[in-house]
This record gives structure tokens, C-alpha cells and sequence, in this order.
């Protein structure tokens, strides 16, 4: 059997990646965008090397027969194999624009489906038992209140929440502008009545001060991504809640199904979140279908008016 050193990708695949990198970073993704990019690519490099295979051999026959099997082999979360898929979608595309291969793989590979338990919401009477934790006569129990709020009214993401400035605060158009999404893109959020006043209360207590940052701690700095994540996650053990992955995302997911359940439309829903594709906003509705069924028979118009439109079935009338 030949040894596997001699079948190591050859230095084209490092100019590819060098190359998919610096396109990256003239499209002006982020730091941690470019950083996650890299880690995707090195693992595919891992999979093409225990399959004795180059950058020259990836045909889409092969990346879909050969590397996606390796790839689901592996054991990755769904997410994370979707992220890399879409890494993966990406770098081929570019290489077949620079002529580096004939046909860009994996470009007909949908991302995989997430299971139901794949995704954690909250309950109602777990944002019931977090919302009455903070000591909202404190400044820090405001803020930690304000900012849960945010979460579960808005769906934004943690990043996109510990970088809102003062300034991102539009209160007379009731939302906010989110200027560092996913992939650097800005957008408008809506905020409601109740967020947005509770908001509102929050700024008044922060006051006026030499930075823009909306969240600051007691010392009147910025409150960090790390921070935030802590405190929520001390707020959950508080409540006692066990039963689910608790996290600033957990919020994001709990966001979407009630957004749904009470009749919100996936295009607007995947705006508003900042998806990039649509397939990922509809993942919520394969995700959360046993509870919009409930719902649609909860509410379905045709229900409500059965007896009165005479659409009661004759086994029904009789009470068989």
C-alpha cells in the first residue's frame, strides 16, 4: 500500500485556500468569519488526506460519493456540518470562477435537517421564573432585564447584541439597527411597545457618558459578549432551569416559534434574524410543525364556523 504521506495535498490546495482567504477579506467578512472559514477548510483537508485525495480530484461526483460520507462519518452536530457545507459551497465556487477546477462541488447538496430536539425554546413559565429574577430597583438587575427582553423581542444574536450603541436605539421608529450582523450586514430590527418602553427606562438610568456602548456595567464600560453570556447563564441556573440548553440563543430559537405560532410569515422572520438563505429560516418551521399543527387547529377559521356553515360531517352530527 503506497504511504499516505505521498498522498498529502499538494501546495495548490494551500494557494486555493490563501486565495478563498484574501477574497474573504476583500469582501470584508469579519475577523471571526474568515477565522471560522479557515478551521472549515482545514478540516476538509483532514478528510481529502485520509482519502488520498487532492484538490485536483474534487469533482462533484467525488466530493458528494467520497469526502460527504467521510464528512457524516465524522459524527459533526447537524449545525456544524451545514456551517461547513456552506464553507465548503463557497470556497468550489470561487475556484471554478478562477479556473482552478471545471465544476464547483457540492453546490447541489441542501443542508441537512435539523432534528426537533436540536433546537431549545423556552416555555412560558420559563421566561416567567427568568424575568422575575432581576432586581430591577438595581441598575445591573435593569439591565440584565432590559437585555433579556431584547433577546426574546428582537431574536438577535448575542455579537449583535453586546455591539448595539446608543445611537442603534431608534425609539420613535420602534426598532434597532443592527450595523454588525452575520457577514458585516446591517439591518433594522423591530422592537415592541413593551421592550422598547422597558428600553427606554434603561437609557435613562444608564444616563449620558463618554462612550456610546448601550450595555454598560458599574463601571461604566462596555458589558462584553462574555459577560452577557455568564449572566444569562447564571439567571437560568437561578430559575432552576434544567430541562434545556439555556443560552443567549435559546432566546433566538424561542423568538422564532413564537413568531411563527402566532402568525408571522418566514420572509419577514428570516429579515428580521438576518439568515442569508431562506432554507435556514424554514428549518423552523420543519422544526417546530407538531406546534404550528396545534395552533392551525386551535384557530383554523373553518373550525370556528363548522356548526354555523353546516360543515359538521354526518358521524359528528349524530355523535358517532
Amino acid at each position: 500500500m503506497p504511504n499516505k504521506e505521498s498522498f498529502k495535498v499538494s501546495s495548490g490546495w494551500n494557494d486555493a485556500v490563501q486565495l478563498f482567504l484574501q477574497d474573504c477579506k476583500v469582501r470584508n467578512f469579519t475577523k471571526e468569519s474568515i477565522r471560522r472559514y479557515r478551521k472549515g477548510l482545514e478540516k476538509l483537508q483532514q478528510h481529502l488526506d485520509a482519502l488520498e485525495l487532492q484538490l485536483k480530484d474534487l469533482s462533484p461526483a467525488v466530493f458528494k460519493k467520497q469526502v460527504l460520507p467521510s464528512l457524516l462519518d465524522e459524527g459533526l452536530a447537524i449545525r456544524t456540518l451545514n456551517c461547513n457545507l456552506h464553507i465548503y459551497k463557497s470556497f468550489a465556487q470561487l475556484l471554478c470562477e478562477e479556473g482552478w477546477i471545471d465544476e464547483p462541488f457540492g453546490a447541489d447538496i441542501k443542508p441537512f435537517k435539523l432534528q426537533p430536539s436540536s433546537a431549545h425554546t423556552f416555555t412560558d413559565e420559563h421566561l416567567y421564573q427568568l424575568f422575575a429574577l432581576p432586581d430591577r430597583t438595581t441598575f445591573t438587575g435593569l439591565r440584565n432585564y432590559v437585555m433579556m427582553l431584547t433577546l426574546l423581542d428582537t431574536g438577535i444574536r448575542l455579537r449583535e447584541l453586546a455591539k448595539l450603541q446608543v445611537t442603534d436605539v431608534l425609539l420613535d421608529e420602534g426598532s434597532l439597527r443592527v450595523n454588525d450582523g452575520k457577514g458585516r450586514k446591517a439591518r433594522l430590527v423591530p422592537i415592541e411597545r413593551i421592550a422598547a418602553g422597558e428600553l427606554k427606562r434603561y437609557l435613562l438610568e444608564r444616563g449620558n457618558l463618554d462612550q456610546n456602548a448601550l450595555w454598560v456595567n458599574l463601571d461604566n464600560q462596555p458589558f462584553l459578549p462574555g459577560g452577557i453570556r455568564t449572566m444569562i447563564a447564571r439567571c437560568c441556573k437561578s430559575s432552576k432551569i434544567k430541562d434545556i440548553q439555556c443560552s443567549c440563543h435559546t432566546f433566538r430559537h424561542t423568538f422564532a416559534k413564537k413568531y411563527l405560532l402566532n402568525g408571522g410569515d418566514v420572509f419577514t422572520l428570516k429579515n428580521i434574524m438576518g439568515h442569508a438563505q431562506i432554507e435556514t429560516t424554514e428549518m423552523y418551521v420543519e422544526l417546530f410543525a407538531s406546534d404550528l399543527q396545534a395552533q392551525h387547529e386551535k384557530f383554523s377559521p373553518i373550525e370556528h364556523l363548522a356548526e354555523a356553515l353546516h360543515l359538521l360531517s354526518e358521524s359528528e352530527v349524530n355523535g358517532i
